[in-house]
C-alpha cells in the first residue's frame, strides 16, 4: 500500500483537484482507504470558502456550486440516474437500462431538484450557526458512507467503475477510511452524531434494499450513497435544538 500513490488516485478519480493521467482498475480499488480523506480536503475548502463577506444564502449557493465544481457533479449524477431507475417502477434489466441512460428524466430531474435544494438550505443553516466543523465533516463522511455501502455490497457489484470501487472495500480500507472519519465526528456534540448515524443508517439500508431488489449495485449508487451521508450530517442543523 502507497498511501500517497492512492490518496493521489482518489482525489483525481472523485475531484479535478488531481493530475489527470492513466490509470488502472486495480490502482482504482486500492484508492478506496483514500475516499475519505479526499472529503476531508474537500471539506477544509467548504469551510474555508464559509468565511467570505457574502450574505448566508448567497455564501450557501457558492458552496452549492463549488462543491459540485470540484467533484465534477460525479455523485449528483448518479443521485439523478438512481432517481429515475427508482422513480419508473421498472425492475431487473429494465431497471438498469433506465439507470444507464445518459439523457436525465423527470425523476431524475426532480430528484436533483429537490437533493441541491435541500443541500443549499443545510449550507445556509451551517454558514448562519458557523458550523464550520460541519461543514469539514459533511464530505469526509459522504465518502465514508460510500465505502460502508460498497463493503455491504460485494455480492451485488455490477461491471463499470462501481464495481472497482466495491472490490476496493475491504475491511482493511474500512478501517482506515473510518479512522480518518472518526476525529471529525467525534468533535460533533453527541445529539448531532447520534441523530447523524441514525438518518445515514436508515439511508443506506434503503440503497442496500434497493439494490438486493435490483440484483446489483453500481457506480450510481455508490454517488447518491455520497450525497446521502453528506446531507445527513446537515441535517440536524436545520433542527432548533442545535
Amino acid at each position: 500500500m502507497n498511501p500517497l500513490k492512492d490518496f493521489l488516485v482518489a482525489l483525481t478519480f472523485l475531484t479535478r483537484l488531481g493530475r489527470a493521467h492513466i490509470t488502472t482498475s486495480e490502482a482504482i480499488s486500492k484508492s478506496m482507504p483514500m475516499y475519505p480523506m479526499v472529503g476531508l480536503l474537500l471539506g477544509l475548502i467548504l469551510a474555508l470558502c464559509s468565511r467570505l463577506p457574502l450574505s448566508p444564502w448567497v455564501l450557501a449557493w457558492v458552496l452549492t456550486g463549488l462543491n459540485i465544481y470540484l467533484t465534477r457533479g460525479l455523485h449528483w449524477d448518479g443521485w439523478a440516474d438512481l432517481w429515475d431507475g427508482w422513480g419508473s417502477g421498472a425492475t431487473g434489466e429494465r431497471f438498469w437500462t433506465i439507470v444507464k441512460d445518459s439523457h436525465i428524466g423527470a425523476f431524475g430531474t426532480m430528484g436533483l431538484i429537490l437533493g441541491l435544494g435541500l443541500q443549499t438550505a443545510l449550507f445556509e443553516a451551517a454558514v448562519s450557526r458557523d458550523a464550520w466543523l460541519a461543514l469539514i465533516l459533511a464530505p469526509v463522511f459522504g465518502r465514508f458512507s460510500c465505502l460502508v455501502l460498497a463493503r455491504m455490497s460485494q455480492n451485488l457489484s455490477r461491471p463499470g467503475l462501481g464495481q472497482n470501487a466495491v472490490q476496493g472495500a475491504t475491511r482493511s480500507a474500512l478501517i482506515v477510511g473510518g479512522c480518518t472519519t472518526l476525529l471529525p465526528a467525534l468533535a460533533l456534540a453527541p445529539s448531532h452524531l447520534a441523530a447523524t448515524l441514525a438518518t445515514t443508517v436508515a439511508v443506506l439500508a434503503a440503497l442496500l434494499a434497493l439494490g438486493r431488489k435490483q440484483g446489483g449495485v453500481n457506480g450510481d449508487f455508490l454517488g447518491a450513497a455520497i450525497i446521502a451521508g453528506e446531507v445527513c450530517v446537515l441535517l440536524p442543523l436545520s433542527l432548533p435544538i442545535w
